[in-house]
């Protein structure tokens, strides 16, 4: 395919675009609403967004949730480490933005963009590179978590074993 041809399994990107919009409101059973400051609607645009990524320009991304221009898309691509870090609700929408992303994209064939190209293996690569960098990240939050629940743990023990030999 070459860079005017849009067409993908009988549909043009911003159909399937909008097709993959759909079917993540239907999945969290809410709008993404194009002009609510919300931190949750601004979470939840950004997840698709991000999610969508491989799969068409700024622009479509940022028609696909209602904006005006690509800079929207921008904007989301550049919060992504940020809501990620940050919000386990944006956490949560982002892992199902991918799964209603790829679930789409396996039905329909699509290969990711590479390059402002349709597919390639760069483009595959660099997602494997994406989804091992998640990976290691959430192990690395679930290490967190597990130390601060031990230190939670040590602290009620000593509490414990202190209150109990007071009352000795």
């Amino acid at each position: 395919m070459n860079k005017q041809d849009t067409r993908i399994v009988g549909a043009d990107t911003p159909q399937i675009l909008d097709n993959i919009r759909i079917a993540f409101e239907y999945e969290l059973g809410e709008y993404v609403e194009p002009s609510s400051r919300l931190r949750g609607k601004v979470e939840l645009r950004a997840a698709l967004v991000n999610a969508a990524r491989p799969y068409g320009t700024c622009r479509q991304l940022a028609t696909m949730i209602g904006k005006r221009d690509h800079s929207s898309a921008l904007h989301c691509e550049k919060l992504h480490d940020v809501y990620y870090n940050s919000s386990p609700q944006y956490r949560f929408n982002y892992a199902k933005a991918l799964e209603v992303v790829e679930k789409f994209a396996r039905r329909h064939r699509l290969l990711p963009r590479s390059n402002h190209q349709v597919g390639g293996a760069v483009s595959l690569e660099t997602e494997i590179d994406t989804i091992n960098l998640t990976i290691l990240s959430l192990q690395k939050r679930r290490d967190s978590l597990i130390e601060g629940l031990d230190r939670s743990r040590a602290v009620s023990t000593f509490v414990t074993t202190h209150q109990q030999i007071k009352s000795i």
